[in-house]
């Protein structure tokens, strides 16, 4: 079984997270700084080969997630809280499965903390870190 795009490009936006220098935003600046070297220090052990695994895991990992919960394409929104991904202080389920199917754990400031991600018909939304506005990363050709 192929994910769907959504789930594609979400994998996506995430390992480009596992990937990049670290940026939290956690809504106090020790905290922020704290996590962003915690972060890095990690980030240093991982090669791309293990990021590129990851992506692929993820992808399929949440193409299972979506397949539990409704999928209305004349109403995208429906249901948009159960197919959300989220990271708080600590990392979200559907990451750290696909983490550990590509052979290393996550940790907890390994991707920006206090960030949701709406995975919906059509289009994929983030709010990456503390306050952020929600941002479209993909969208169908065609659609909103």
């Amino acid at each position: 079984m192929n994910p769907r795009p959504e789930a594609v490009a979400a994998a996506a936006w995430w390992a480009e997270q596992l990937a990049a220098p670290p940026q939290h935003d956690v809504g106090a600046p020790l905290s922020t700084a704290f996590a962003d070297v915690a972060t890095d220090h990690g980030r240093r052990q991982r090669v791309l080969e293990r990021i590129d695994a990851f992506r692929t895991a993820l992808a399929d990992r949440i193409e299972q997630h979506l397949a539990q919960y409704c999928w209305l394409p004349d109403e995208p929104d429906f249901g948009a809280y159960v197919r959300a991904i989220m990271v708080g202080y600590r990392r979200g389920d559907v990451l750290a499965d696909a983490a550990e199917r590509a052979g290393f754990t996550l940790t907890s400031f390994d991707l920006p903390v206090r960030t949701v991600m709406w995975i919906n018909p059509g289009i994929v939304k983030v709010a990456a870190g503390h306050g952020a506005q929600s941002v479209a990363i993909w969208k169908a050709l065609g659609d909103r």
